[in-house]
């Protein structure tokens, strides 16, 4: 028997067994998937709807979103790989600019 913990927006926390999980819709057929989830992530998704988000990709995914620091050095070096693409996509350059306003 599932006795529900919590209720947010498009998921619940529910407890099973006396293990505590988080479950929502996914995919097309909208299949229920349940997650373990521990007090510590529990606690950490009733703060914000950003964090709920947060916690629900780290229990699907086991790792965290990157940061926006992370996202933008990992383009940076796509940029570098690809240069070609900073003059197909001018806006690409905006990557770059910090660092050559700091050179002059």
């Amino acid at each position: 028997m599932e006795n529900v913990l919590y209720q947010g927006t498009g998921y619940a926390v529910v407890e099973i067994d006396g293990k505590m999980k988080i479950c929502w819709a996914e995919g097309i057929e909208g299949t229920i998937k349940y997650y373990d989830i521990t007090q510590e992530l529990f606690e950490r998704l009733k703060k914000s709807e950003k964090d709920a988000n947060e916690v629900m990709f780290f229990c699907k995914n086991g790792r965290w979103l990157p940061k926006e620091d992370e996202v933008r050095e990992a383009k940076r070096e796509f940029l570098r790989n690809n240069p070609k693409l900073l003059l197909k996509i001018p806006s690409n350059q905006d990557y770059f600019e910090k660092e050559l306003a700091k050179g002059f």
